[in-house]
């Protein structure tokens, strides 16, 4: 599992601040260990080229991390609101930085799908989702 900690020469993290709590299409799902803090994914993973699904306190799909061979995070799968619009959208990471401004939308809530290609790729993840 993934740290904001200190990165160690044996290649993990000093801390864990999440905990898995299951698994759904062999993904883990990941809660904070805090349950005060605000529900996220971690910034790093400690097991290279692994994702992280963070879901709804009611069990449905929020958001996907893809983290590359290098531990950092290649990219998010949100389903939420960007701009005025509540959508299923990617952010790309680039030196360890998400893009924020210029998400790939992939579907619109009451609009539909955009992008078939990569609704067809992510839809096992998107348990609950109703668009």
């Amino acid at each position: 599992m993934g740290s904001s900690g200190a990165f160690l020469k044996s290649g993990g993290f000093t801390e864990q601040k999440w905990r898995e709590v299951g698994t759904f299409h062999g993904i883990k799902i990941l809660v904070r260990k805090n349950n005060g803090e605000k529900p996220s994914l971690p910034f790093y993973s400690n097991t290279p080229g692994t994702g992280y699904l963070l879901l709804n306190k009611d069990g449905t799909f929020k958001q996907f991390r893809q983290f590359g061979e290098n531990r950092k995070p290649l990219f998010d799968l949100d389903l939420g609101k960007h701009g005025k619009q509540i959508s299923l959208h990617i952010h790309n990471y680039a030196n360890n930085n998400r893009n924020s401004d210029n998400p790939i939308v992939i579907a619109i809530k009451g609009k539909g799908i955009v992008n078939k290609k990569l609704y067809n790729k992510f839809k096992p993840l998107l348990k609950g989702v109703k668009l």
